[in-house]
């Protein structure tokens, strides 16, 4: 499947797929996106191959990354970041100290640094 249309069409299908089932499953819609572009991704059954997009693979996740912050930013809320900044401030602090730390075990036990 080297068709760049068919590729950007049939990602858009399976997008459109995984976000519906993620409504009547009550998931993050992001789980069944990932999970879809894992199965039929070139690791899976190889049905979407995002390098037969080339160049043109570039400028559209730059397109696609100026959507989602410009929809993130019309949806941001400035008094609800001040209601919940000790939430916030918890989960940048200590998410960030477990990242650092998790990433550093998995570095040396996997990798052996």
């Amino acid at each position: 499947m080297n068709n760049p249309a068919l590729t950007i069409g049939l990602s858009m299908v399976l997008g459109m797929l995984a976000q519906v089932g993620s409504k009547h499953l009550h998931l993050p819609g992001i789980v069944l996106l990932l999970l879809s572009g894992i199965l039929f991704g070139p690791d899976g059954l190889n049905w979407i191959m995002p390098d037969s997009l080339g160049p043109g693979l570039h400028i559209l996740v730059g397109f696609a990354v100026a959507i989602i912050l410009f929809e993130g930013g019309m949806n941001l809320r400035i008094s609800r970041i001040m209601r919940e900044r000790k939430a916030i401030r918890g989960l940048i602090t200590v998410g960030a100290l477990c990242t650092l730390i998790g990433g550093t075990l998995v570095t040396i036990i996997f990798l052996g640094w």
